[in-house]
């Protein structure tokens, strides 16, 4: 017997949130959003759109004639930390061949991994400065 794709129930409602189209209204989880800190998302978000911060996205062309003309290839000779969320599924660089090329690029290449997604300097903001601190003092910055 063939089981149906866990996706079928997803796509016969409409959609991942059916007719409405768009996620319900939730309340902020104090935990993982501060009161203060997700008034200021709220504030500038509002103020400002999501537009600026996503046009690095958006940005690809200039991006690429950027990296051709850097010196040495782009290549980074000075200490380098990438903290990697074990959790996002779009940037992790665990398991997978997205962190090769960054791995070439910096001989002195550090990576921290943190029990988070996407958002790591709100989900797990304490860790995320212990780990920027700690290499900092390793590397004597």
């Amino acid at each position: 017997m063939n089981k149906p794709s866990p996706n079928a129930s997803v796509t016969r409602k409409g959609g991942r949130f059916g007719a409405a189209h768009r996620a319900p209204p939730t309340k902020p989880d104090p935990a993982l959003w501060p009161q203060a800190d997700f008034d200021v998302l709220v504030r500038t978000f509002s103020a400002h759109g999501f537009r600026a911060p996503c046009a690095w996205y958006l940005n690809d062309e200039a991006n690429i004639a950027y990296a051709r003309r850097a010196p040495d290839g782009g290549r980074l000779t000075s200490p380098v930390l990438f903290v990697n969320g074990e959790y996002d599924a779009i940037n992790t660089i665990n398991g997978n061949a997205m962190g090769d090329p960054m791995r070439a690029a910096c001989p002195d290449l550090t990576i921290i991994n943190l029990a988070g997604a996407h958002w790591l300097p709100v989900e797990r903001k304490t860790e995320l400065v212990a780990g920027i601190r700690g290499w900092l003092q390793t590397k004597q910055l």
